[in-house]
């Protein structure tokens, strides 16, 4: 047997990710999104290829989830697993 996995392609990587429920003790509904400082509280971060992007901090959390949508379209490409973002007509 060997030691080394059979890696996994980008896309069936994310795709899992998709599944993946969220953790009940997340701090944000959002993919993507986590606690930030007491001015912002809220952080976008994004980890591609094993490198960790840091997209900015927000007063907002669904401006932080929009800027994460954003930059998962631009690094990750098509096959991003995307927040989905309530829209504000309501």
């Amino acid at each position: 047997m060997s030691y080394y996995r059979k890696r996994m392609s980008d896309k069936d990587f994310y795709l899992s990710q998709a599944r993946r429920p969220l953790r009940k003790d997340a701090f944000s509904r959002f993919r993507g999104v986590t606690k930030g400082t007491a001015t912002h509280p809220y952080r976008a971060a994004l980890t591609h290829m094993g490198v960790r992007y840091q997209i900015g901090v927000y007063k907002c959390e669904i401006e932080a989830a929009r800027a994460y949508n954003e930059a998962a379209l631009r690094i990750v490409g098509d096959y991003a697993v995307l927040n989905d973002i309530p829209s504000s007509g309501a």
